[in-house]
Parts: structure tokens; sequence; C-alpha cells
């Protein structure tokens, strides 16, 4: 970084350690402010979440009721900013506090088959929070990030998940760094509900209604190592977050492999998709996730 970015990296952490001082209610009502803020002047954003929302609902609900789940949406990722920084406020061994952790069995039991554990998640809840995983378990654990362009905010974010212990892998070239975390019996974790450009690496699969083109990494890898698949989600309930492990997603193999991709990856997507129609004002709707179209629809 430059001589001005590690200045700006100080005052983004410097900010960020006063805000983990506020008390949770102050940071929920200051996250509710700024997510109606962010609302109102994010023209582009709110387009997307209406939209997404109208594909999704329009039969189930009335276009006020939509506006007002779109606004919730923005509320509460705006509420993850003061989340992020109580969190990271936090020494790992008090992580349990910040969480209810719900079916950590699940885990245990996958650890216990010796092939190591892929897990994913998806944006729900504060996601960010569910690399907290690695000091819960007591198992070492590998995610998978995509750089930010900002060098800035790369570096801070970088540490901040490295420092809950988490060894963190480059998406470009992380496929090596997964294999030889598995072989040694640990757990690798991705993010799968993002929309997916590069169609030799995606499937279509339905999600909340709709085709869309999801990455066909963790399939491959499921079906190549062995290893059993968990699924781990954030949530919200009652002023509470949650981390909840949820029970190993039985593999589809057969001999088509094609086939075999497709089906895990719908598998994999149907639990994400269960848990949004639960909280969805607590999913990252203001990702355009069926931005990437079938050929038959262009």
């Amino acid at each position: 970084m430059t001589v001005t970015e590690k200045l700006v990296f100080q005052l983004l952490s410097g900010t960020m350690s006063v805000l983990g001082l506020l008390s949770p209610p102050t940071g929920r009502f200051l996250g509710k402010v700024l997510g109606r803020i962010w609302f109102c002047f994010d023209k582009k954003h709110k387009r997307i979440t209406l939209n997404s929302l109208g594909h999704t609902y329009s039969k189930k609900m009335s276009f006020q009721t939509r506006w007002k789940l779109a606004r919730k949406v923005f509320e509460n990722t705006a509420t993850m900013l003061f989340e992020h920084a109580r969190f990271h406020r936090m020494p790992p061994h008090d992580y349990g506090d910040f969480f209810e952790v719900i079916g950590i069995h699940h885990f245990k039991a996958a650890q216990a088959k010796g092939r190591g554990i892929l897990c994913f998640s998806g944006h729900l809840g504060n996601w960010e929070q569910a690399v907290a995983v690695a000091h819960l378990t007591g198992v070492p654990f590998s995610v998978v990030y995509k750089k930010i362009e900002s060098p800035v905010m790369e570096a801070y974010l970088k540490a901040k998940r490295a420092s809950t212990g988490c060894n963190m892998l480059p998406l470009h070239n992380a496929l090596d760094g997964i294999f030889a975390t598995l072989a040694r019996g640990e757990a690798a974790g991705l993010i799968v509900d993002q929309n997916s450009r590069k169609r030799h690496h995606s499937v279509f699969i339905d999600f909340l209604g709709r085709k869309a083109s999801a990455n066909t990494g963790l399939a491959r890898i499921a079906l190549d190592s062995g290893a059993p698949v968990i699924p781990i989600l954030t949530y919200r309930k009652n002023n509470q977050t949650y981390l909840e492990f949820f029970p190993e997603i039985p593999l589809i193999k057969t001999n088509d492999k094609n086939a075999d991709i497709l089906a895990n990856t719908q598998a994999f997507h149907a639990v994400i998709e269960s848990n949004i129609k639960k909280y969805p004002d607590q999913w990252f709707w203001i990702h355009n996730r069926w931005k990437t179209r079938p050929l038959e629809e262009i």
C-alpha cells in the first residue's frame, strides 16, 4: 500500500474500533438509520433489490410489502457494520458470547470421517462472522475469498478475517489449497450463492423461483475428494445472532458426472434457499444474483 493508503487503513481500523464500543441496541438503531439513508439514495441497488423480490414474491406480496422488505434488507446490511466492529473487539475465546451455536455435532460427525470437511455458506444474516468457526470448533479452517479491488479494504478485511484463526485462500488458485486442507483433515469453507459469470464453470439451477447461474466448484471438489459437505449459516432472531451447522448433505454420485454436478449444486443451494425463505430480510438481495441468464433467454 502507498503511504496514503496506509493512513486510510489506520483511520478505518481506528473508526471501527470506536464503533465496536457501542452497545448492541445502539448499533441496531444506527444500522436502521444508516440503512434507510442508503435505501433512499442508492437507486441502482434499490432497483436490483425490488426487481429480485418482485420475481420471487410478486404472487405472495403486494408491492408495498416488498418495498418495506427491501428497505429492511438495507437496514440489516448496514447493521452488519456495527456487529462487525463489536465482534472484532472480542478475543476469540469470547466468540461463544456473540453467537448461539446450533448443530455443532453435525460438524464433529463429519470430522470423525477423517476426510476433511467441506463447508459452505451464503450471504445470510451476518455471514462475515461465520469465520468464527475455526475457534468454535477447534479445527483449522481455510476460507476461500474473493479479493477486493481497494487495497485498503482488502488489507483490512483480510486482517480481520485472519484474526479469527482462519487461513485465507484467495479465490484465484484456491483449488490446491483446498485439497491440501482436506488432506490434512481440516475444514475448507466457501460462499456459494453469488452469480457466476463463467459459463464453463457453472450450471443453471432453480433458485428462489428463477434459473440462476451457480459455480460448480464445490460439487466438483466434493465428488473428487469424497469429503463430507456441511452447510453453515448465520441469522438473527429476537436480537440474537445464531450460527447453525446443518446436517451433512449426502452426495449424489452416479456414472454421469455432469448430472451429478448439477444435482449436488442444486442440493447445496436448496439449503440456502430454505433459510432465505425463513429470513428474507436478512439475505443480500442487493447483489444481482440473476444477472447471468441462460442462453435461450438472451
